[in-house]
């Protein structure tokens, strides 16, 4: 009998996984590797600039630095001596029982001060009228008393330079203040116009000029 070639089986089933081998020996050190060289690019160009900033908040108040030296010693300073300065001034009332002439100055004929020793007398006026010895800025006022009206004018030199009027059922009383800026021979007085009835009585002390020297401008 003669023998033919079989047909190849069917693969077997794949076995199970076998268990982990052991660890092997231990591999020697590798060689170093090559040293990293960083690489830098080119300066880029500057950016634009930016809006400023808030301001901050303010600071704490910083604690007191160190005491000075002292200074020198001044000068000794002179003694006050109030007659040294300059001053002028009055303080004139009337007492002369008639009547002012129209448009005329009034005339203030008693000093209010008349005791002071002569280093403080004031300026005499001369029918009631302050001339000026000093340039400078000066304050006047004065007080007029009438019957059912009044109207006083204050001259500098020829000029009227306030006039104050007023009208009463009764008696009243008048009175201004004004600031002028004089120079060396000004004068200033007080002038009555057609509306006027003015008490006239010996004795009064009702009607008052005053002036003095705010400050020099020379």
């Amino acid at each position: 009998m003669s023998c033919s070639e079989g047909f190849p089986g069917i693969p077997g089933i794949p076995g199970s996984h076998g268990s982990n081998g052991k660890d092997g020996r231990k591999g020697e050190k590798g060689d170093p590797g090559e040293a990293a060289q960083p690489i830098r690019g080119q300066k880029g160009v500057p950016g634009l600039q930016g809006q400023p900033g808030r301001p901050g908040l303010k600071g704490d108040v910083g604690e007191p630095g160190p005491k000075g030296t002292l200074g020198r010693k001044g000068e000794k300073g002179r003694p006050f001596n109030p007659s040294n300065r300059q001053k002028s001034f009055f303080s004139y009332k009337r007492e002369i029982s008639s009547l002012p002439e129209l448009n005329k100055n009034i005339n203030f004929n008693r000093e209010i001060l008349p005791n002071l020793q002569p280093q403080f007398r004031g300026e005499i006026l001369e029918n009631g009228t302050f001339v000026s010895k000093i340039p400078g800025v000066y304050f006047f006022s004065y007080h007029i008393s009438a019957k059912s009206r009044v109207c006083v004018r204050l001259m500098k030199n020829s000029d009227g330079h306030m006039t104050l009027c007023d009208v009463s059922e009764g008696f009243l009383v008048i009175s201004g203040s004004i600031l002028l800026q004089l120079e060396v021979g000004d004068t200033v007085s007080l002038q009555t116009t057609k509306y006027n009835n003015i008490v006239t009585m010996q004795g009064s002390t009702s009607h008052t000029f005053t002036g003095f020297l705010v400050f020099p401008t020379a």
